[in-house]
């Protein structure tokens, strides 16, 4: 086995000790934000799906649970892990209704039918979801995706084996470490991506979609006004970057200054001005910065080893004038043989533009699972309010559409 592989304690799916696992040749461990942790490796010996591995990255125990395998009749086996929170695909909800909820509450609710329980949770605000027959790990997903946080498993080690499994929900993983990384036009082994996305400098920022009523406090059908937060920001429903408007704003119409360029960003659920203005605040750092990832090995970062989640100090020099930039550390892959080789993707977009689709996928899917035959009655499953809600987020999120890649 080579030197620098580590040592994979191996478990049955009841976490009953088997021994370890030997790996032949290279293990590639893969991690990325909120999304894929994988092993990928061989051995002479064959685990069975569902058997556990454990093992210590650094200070770190980390546990991975088999999913695949590939076995020829004569030769290595060929073995692909997920990590251990791959379980609560089993675990199954029913309904969540989170209404106004904090993180904590929603990540308390989500994880109550699991084995898992919560380690940490940053404040990130009150938000409102509708988890509704789905998985725990999709709950999971949504609740970190709603709140806005970053999900770390903790995974803690007694007596040889696993002794509890818990969640970290972190405003953002990782850390400011003196990372910085330059990017020149002769530099071999690095792949750069600009992505079509434009960048703006200021926003617009819209909330949950607010009644229509008479004066005597009926619904009525009709056009319906989105919060915005200008009555708390100054009269105006937008906030922007001067700096940033100096390098990727445009001339007026006589070209005596420059103005912004102008995007819109939506958040269906939100209901409160103040947290609208600073959803919009943040939205808008990712939005005055250009689009683009950057493939490279770590060796290429001055400074100290890079974590998942890491912010890193840009400065591309290809650019006329050169970009500089703030980005963080997307995905990790390191590749454990006689030495470890790191490679990472440095990148200022955190999330796809199809994650925006599906969510809105998700949500009429909802409003189908609950609304039963041609006579519009509703299964005893969700309230008429809880299907409104679902209603009215689709409606919100329709807006969004026309800016999407399909």
């Amino acid at each position: 086995m080579a030197g620098c592989v580590p040592i994979l304690y191996h478990f049955d799916r009841w976490d009953e000790r088997i021994g370890i696992l030997r790996v032949v040749g290279e293990l590639v461990h893969t991690e990325e934000l909120n999304g894929e942790d994988t092993l990928e490796f061989c051995s002479y010996d064959v685990p069975a799906k569902g058997d556990r591995l454990l093992w210590l990255d650094g200070s770190t125990w980390r546990e991975h649970v088999v999913v695949r395998t590939e076995e020829p009749l004569s030769g290595l086996c060929s073995i692909y892990a997920e990590s251990s929170l791959c379980e609560m695909l089993d675990d199954f909800i029913e309904e969540a209704q989170l209404v106004s909820r904090t993180a904590a509450q929603a990540l308390a609710a989500i994880l109550a039918p699991t084995r898992w329980t919560v380690a940490y949770c940053a404040n990130l605000g009150t938000a409102g979801a509708l988890i509704y027959h789905q998985n725990a790990l999709w709950g999971l997903r949504r609740v970190a995706e709603v709140w806005g946080g970053e999900v770390t498993p903790v995974i803690t080690v007694a007596n040889g084996r696993v002794a509890s499994r818990a969640i970290r929900l972190d405003d953002e993983r990782g850390d400011w470490r003196g990372l910085r990384f330059t990017y020149g036009k002769n530099m071999a082994g690095c792949t750069r991506t600009v992505l079509e996305q434009d960048v703006y400098t200021a926003l617009y920022g819209f909330g949950a979609g607010l009644p229509f009523t008479d004066e005597d406090g009926n619904y009525k059908a009709g056009y319906r006004r989105k919060l915005t937060f200008g009555d708390i920001n100054g009269g105006v429903n937008w906030v922007g970057d001067d700096n940033a408007k100096a390098v990727w704003g445009r001339w007026n119409a006589n070209r005596t200054a420059k103005i912004h360029s102008f995007g819109q960003v939506t958040f269906s659920d939100c209901t409160d001005q103040a947290r609208l203005l600073a959803l919009t605040q943040r939205a808008l750092l990712d939005a005055k910065q250009p689009k683009v990832s950057y493939e490279i090995d770590v060796a290429v970062l001055d400074g100290d080893d890079a974590e998942l989640g890491d912010t890193v100090a840009v400065i591309d020099t290809s650019r006329d004038p050169e970009w500089r930039l703030t980005a963080r550390i997307m995905k990790r892959v390191r590749t454990f043989g006689d030495s470890v080789v790191c490679r990472v993707t440095v990148g200022t977009v955190q999330k796809a533009d199809y994650e925006q689709v599906s969510v809105l996928s998700a949500s009429v899917a909802a409003l189908q699972d609950d609304v039963v035959g041609i006579d519009g009655n509703l299964s005893t499953a969700a309230s008429v309010t809880v299907v409104e809600n679902t209603v009215t987020e689709a409606i919100d999120d329709l807006d969004e559409l026309a800016d999407l890649d399909f």
